[in-house]
């Protein structure tokens, strides 16, 4: 075989060179082209689980609020603890705004703070029961006595708030006569030209109401104060402290039936000055118990 001349030999070695480009060039083409078909697939894969788990999160969120909705609505609230505020009173409070339809948010509201809370009440506590059953357990501020207003009846606390008005008239509570006093609406801090005398009347109520005492009424007369309990005017004077109206009930349980005036105007820690000044009969009782005789 004749020797091949050094240009055939250059021109296979171009040839084979370039043959085998082609081949690498066509074989990572191809490996290229494979390469991009599987990232679309597990991006069309990926993309799949997102549209399914968000589907899934959709539903399982419908769910829930129509639970959340129908199962909790509000179909009894059971109220505790008022004396003189009314149930539908109460009920308007705790359900005060459209939202108040929902169970959930009734109790998420007075959890929070956020919920409505009457003056008259000292706190309001909520519950469930069931969820479509509220509990509702109030505490009151008490009522130390009350002022007539023509036919209505106006009851304070001890810090002289109206918390009740009605013209029903409440046992074991005293009447309060001969004080002026402002701001008798509902719920208003009562005011009055004689602030001294005002406190002083306050103060009384409250420990006539410690003691169990329920004078028929307190008058207010030129400053001073006046209790009517049975046949006797105790008259304090016009300063009052736990310690006068404490010697009340054993003094009056001595007096019986008697008719007059217990003076306690002197009474204190350092004098303990009290007198009784009987009421004298009239001249037709004298004269009738004296044919008696």
């Amino acid at each position: 075989m004749a020797r091949r001349t050094q240009r055939e030999a250059n021109e296979a070695y171009r040839g084979y060179d370039r043959s085998g480009n082609y081949e690498r060039m066509g074989g990572y083409g191809r490996y290229e082209n494979d390469g991009r078909q599987g990232n679309r697939k597990r991006k069309k894969k990926k993309n799949s689980n997102l549209l399914y788990m968000f589907v899934v999160s959709f539903l399982g969120i419908v769910i829930v609020s129509l639970c959340v909705i129908l199962l909790f609505k509000v179909q009894k609230i059971e109220i505790k603890g008022n004396d003189y505020c009314t149930s539908k009173e109460i009920k308007e409070m705790v359900q005060n705004d459209k939202y108040s339809v929902n169970a959930l948010y009734i109790l998420a509201k007075y959890m929070t703070g956020k919920g409505e809370v009457l003056p008259c009440f000292d706190s309001v506590r909520v519950t469930l029961r069931a969820p479509w059953h509220v509990k509702v357990e109030v505490k009151e501020k008490a009522i130390v006595g009350y002022l007539a207003d023509g036919k209505e009846n106006v009851y304070f606390d001890k810090d002289g708030l109206v918390v009740y008005i009605s013209s029903e008239v409440l046992k074991g509570l005293v009447r309060v006569e001969g004080l002026p006093v402002k701001n008798k609406k509902l719920y208003q801090q009562m005011e009055s030209s004689d602030a001294d005398i005002f406190e002083e009347i306050l103060e009384t109520t409250q420990e006539l109401k410690k003691y169990e005492i329920t004078p028929k009424k307190l008058v207010c007369k030129d400053g001073n104060i006046y209790l009517h309990i049975n046949n006797v005017r105790v008259s304090l004077g016009n300063t009052v402290s736990a310690e006068k109206i404490a010697q009340i009930p054993p003094i009056m349980e001595k007096l019986g039936r008697k008719k007059g005036i217990l003076h306690m105007e002197n009474y204190s820690d350092s004098r303990e000055t009290i007198t009784f000044e009987k009421k004298k009969a009239s001249k037709e009782k004298e004269k009738d118990a004296e044919k008696e005789n």
